[in-house]
């Protein structure tokens, strides 16, 4: 079936990447370059050693959106048409699965991340450290007011804004992580510095 071969060939993708960090680990302890030993503490080698902190946009990529399965319905629609739709719309191609996930595969970040917003305004909910795009409609003293998934807004109080930027404006759309959902009041809680230092590297 197409969910075991799905099944497969991620369990032979999770294989070769074991290898390849296996290789990558032997070749960082022992480094030659032209026939002489490196010692691998040296800075200007642990410079060159450091990952990209993100891939290329050309890069092949790979998402996933967690739903409530009920919800399933949503992102197919009449006849499968919602769900051609955003395959036809942002270029990617889309796996649906009877237990509430959707898996997204394209070959421009950009887009598989715009499918990734358009899918999760359907059919997700605002989580707990999911991370989300989304755009400032108002800027108070004490930080911004953020619009999430399907007009839901959470707050990115000024103590959680990257370090780098200093102000926000209206109509900015920018990466945040939720750290906190209140159920009773329904206030959202979200953090740009959390999000970056999740994404830094770690050495």
């Amino acid at each position: 079936t197409r969910k075991s071969l799905l099944e497969e060939a991620l369990l032979y993708s999770r294989e070769g990447r074991c290898r390849i960090l296996e290789s990558m680990a032997n070749q960082y302890n022992n480094i030659r370059i032209a026939g002489d030993d490196v010692d691998t503490s040296d800075s200007m080698v642990q410079q060159r050693l450091q990952p990209r902190p993100h891939l290329k946009d050309t890069a092949p990529r790979v998402d996933i959106v967690r739903f409530d399965a009920t919800r399933k319905s949503h992102l197919i629609g009449p006849g499968g048409t919602v769900l051609r739709q955003l395959e036809e719309r942002f270029g990617v191609s889309l796996d649906l699965s009877q237990e509430g996930a959707c898996l997204l595969f394209g070959a421009d970040a950009k887009m598989v991340k715009k499918a990734r917003t358009a899918i999760m305004d359907l059919v997700a909910d605002v989580t707990v450290g999911e991370v989300y795009e989304g755009t400032v409609i108002e800027v108070k003293d004490f930080g911004a007011i953020i619009e999430l998934l399907r007009n839901k807004e959470g707050l990115l109080h000024i103590s959680e804004w990257d370090d780098r930027n200093t102000t926000l404006r209206v109509g900015q759309q920018i990466d945040v992580l939720c750290t906190a959902v209140d159920p009773v009041q329904g206030s959202i809680n979200l953090s740009q510095r959390q999000l970056l230092e999740r994404r830094a590297p770690e050495f």
